[in-house]
């Protein structure tokens, strides 16, 4: 039986930091007319949550809430969550 290689706690560290930079950067292309301000990640086991902070949150939302589950799904693709690990919410910064 084969097990997962261990990751240290510092290669993890900068895993995050550098999956948090990324995700950063793509927010801001993507939200820069919607007063993108900045991004949270909140990790479970089971799941991810990406907290994004904007002025216009209505914008980021989409009619029916469409936009932001656009933008759930290509944060799982780009970034390689599985399907349904991923929440993606709109927070008023300002």
């Amino acid at each position: 039986m084969a097990t997962a290689p261990q990751i240290t706690k510092k290669k993890k560290a900068v895993l995050d930091g550098v999956f948090k930079a990324e995700l950063n950067n793509f927010l801001m292309k993507e939200l820069a007319e919607d007063g993108y301000s900045g991004v949270e990640v909140r990790r479970t086991p089971a799941r991810a949550e990406v907290i994004i902070m904007a002025t216009r949150t209505q914008s980021v939302l989409g009619e029916r809430g469409r936009r932001i589950k656009e933008l759930t799904s290509v944060v799982q693709k780009r970034f390689g969550f599985e399907e349904g690990s991923v929440e993606a919410l709109a927070c008023l910064n300002g």
